[in-house]
């Protein structure tokens, strides 16, 4: 049985596709992937999950793995990107509504180049609603 996506996280996804084709054009002319802001209400920095990251920041990290791997696989197409989230654990500002955000620099690489094991077998662990850091 398919698990159920996080709502948050599916809310995340078109700024997240087009972060992830600006991030795909700069990894093609050698350059540095692009830096995301993402707001979280203030509330949820004294809640941060296991992996030190808010509810919001946890569904774009969501929705980021869920684009690069997920959806090339659900089309029946190979994946063609291997995706690298680097969070500012330092750097935060003001947002909009009483919120605060913190930048996070997406890395796109060629499949098989980082964070790969031998055969493609991924090294990580999937952060999916039923089996999270944050809950």
């Amino acid at each position: 049985m398919a698990s159920q996506r996080d709502p948050l996280s599916v809310d995340y996804d078109p700024m997240v596709r087009d972060i992830l084709i600006l991030a795909i054009r700069r990894h093609r002319n050698h350059q540095r992937g692009p830096i995301a802001w993402i707001a979280s209400p203030r509330r949820e920095f004294r809640e941060l999950d296991r992996g030190g990251r808010t509810r919001h920041e946890r569904a774009f990290t969501r929705s980021a793995y869920y684009q690069v791997f997920k959806v090339p696989r659900n089309t029946g197409q190979p994946v063609h990107y291997s995706l690298v989230l680097e969070w500012d654990e330092g750097r935060k500002m003001p947002a909009p509504r009483g919120q605060v955000a913190r930048s996070v620099r997406v890395q796109i690489y060629k499949y098989g180049k980082h964070g790969l094991g031998q055969g493609g077998t991924w090294r990580g662990f999937q952060s999916t609603p039923g089996d999270r850091i944050d809950s």
